[in-house]
């Protein structure tokens, strides 16, 4: 008989006391079945496991705690902007205030880029690379080598594997960082301050390398949709306060959306698309049927909405480009689609890319590994014990204390409904508790549009 999943909802989580989440984190809940509600709080910020966020979080937090020093102007005027000042919006407890988590995420990337200067991954893996925990004395080494192909390598003990393993780097000098941040916890805030940032820093401090333009990819139509509605029109930047008011009047983005034909500026751009807009394979090349068209070029297109240029060619004329990939877990290997044309874009670029942001609660490769370029690091659980998001379902098998995602790795299942047996079994269970709720008030969750033989749906 096939174990029975168990769904276990952690409605009683116990609170950290006097937690809020726009100050740093000073404790956390650790499982102790002897305590009360089967918590306990214990001091100090929940650790991390990931190559650089250890050593990168205590230099954040000592620049914090020295006024920012080394800091431009641009970055000390928005930093007190968002962080120390109060500001009443719409819909929000005032005075309102952004989650210290959004405000770590952005810290970081200013620390790396305008304090320490550190543009390749191997500069920021020497410095600030850590040992995985659970790593034995002869596993401790951190190695990164090139190949013959120029693809660059790091060599460690990777705690997703519980083993030494390999992971791709970016190529030499191309700034990319990934943000590790919990669903719900406020990514789409931290893109709108890094956009601000890099776009003040452009054109206030002399000699930056950053860019005015950006481009926002969405793995898919339902992520494309959502982004949409916080960049169409700039309507993030004017529902949040992200811009000081001083600077207001000169904020002025010109944004495209997939599927519209307008070109881009040759600055301030933010463009917004999915990724299968981007594809190199979209750009077709031209080859000429006869020789009339080889002396003439190809025949003038009737329709005109369709001699649009695409907008990877788009991208590619601009002078430089702030590229920012929200649910980055769906991109990562050289070999990608995906990969290739933003790389592509970093290749045409005159100093190629000015920044590669990856977003995502869970920036994994296709081996289940972290990216090594992940900076931040705000779990879940964390979000939980802010009460940014709520607590999550737990699904275990009723005689297995495990949870499905910690299967052993040489299990091999036959088809979906007992590789995902776990998940069905605990939706159905959910759907029966909602039923008995739902069903003993008379009410149905949803109700279905009645349609009149007419066709017409009321």
């Amino acid at each position: 008989m096939p174990a029975r999943s168990v769904v276990e909802y952690d409605r009683l989580l116990p609170e950290v006391p006097d937690r809020v989440p726009w100050a740093p984190p000073d404790r956390h809940l650790v499982r102790d079945p002897a305590a009360d509600g089967g918590y306990r709080v214990e001091d100090g910020r929940r650790p991390s496991g990931l190559l650089l966020v250890k050593k990168l979080r205590a230099a954040v937090d000592a620049w914090r705690a020295a006024g920012y020093q080394g800091a431009s102007d641009v970055t000390r005027r928005l930093f007190s902007h968002w962080f120390d000042e109060d500001h009443v919006v719409a819909g929000f407890p005032a005075p309102f205030r952004f989650h210290f988590c959004q405000r770590e995420a952005i810290e970081t990337l200013v620390y790396l880029v305008e304090v320490r200067g550190l543009r390749d991954a191997i500069q920021i893996i020497n410095a600030f690379g850590t040992p995985a925990p659970g790593a034995g004395l002869f596993d401790r080494s951190i190695e990164t080598y090139t190949l013959q192909s120029g693809q660059r390598r790091l060599r460690r003990f990777v705690p997703e594997l519980r083993r030494p393993g390999e992971q791709d780097l970016p190529p030499e000098r191309l700034r990319r960082h990934a943000f590790k941040m919990a669903t719900g916890s406020g990514k789409t805030w931290v893109m709108a301050m890094a956009i601000v940032w890099s776009h003040f820093h452009r054109r206030r401090v002399p000699g930056s390398d950053l860019s005015t333009n950006f481009l926002i990819v969405a793995p898919n139509i339902i992520v494309y949709q959502r982004l949409e509605k916080d960049f169409a029109s700039n309507e993030i930047f004017h529902r949040l306060p992200l811009i000081p008011p001083e600077w207001r009047g000169t904020w002025a983005q010109k944004v495209i959306l997939r599927g519209e034909s307008a070109e881009p500026d040759p600055s301030g751009n933010l463009l917004l698309t999915n990724i299968q807009q981007i594809h190199q394979s979209r750009l077709k090349e031209w080859t000429p049927g006869n020789a009339v068209e080889a002396i003439l070029g190809p025949r003038p297109n009737k329709d005109l909405a369709a001699q649009q240029r695409p907008m990877l060619e788009r991208l590619k004329g601009l002078p430089d480009l702030v590229a920012i990939n929200d649910e980055a877990h769906h991109v990562h290997r050289p070999d990608l689609e995906w990969s290739q044309s933003l790389l592509a874009i970093h290749q045409a670029l005159p100093s190629g890319l000015s920044l590669w942001l990856d977003f995502s609660a869970t920036p994994k490769d296709q081996q289940g590994t972290y990216f090594p370029w992940t900076v931040c690091d705000y779990p879940l659980a964390q979000a939980v014990e802010d009460r940014i998001v709520k607590a999550p379902i737990i699904v275990s098998k009723a005689d297995d204390p495990r949870r499905p995602d910690e299967e052993p790795d040489n299990v091999t299942r036959k088809n979906v409904c007992e590789k995902f047996g776990f998940w069905i079994e605990a939706a159905i269970a959910r759907w029966r508790l909602h039923e008995g709720v739902y069903g003993a008030l008379g009410t149905r969750p949803l109700r279905r549009p009645a349609v009149r033989t007419t066709g017409r749906v009321e």
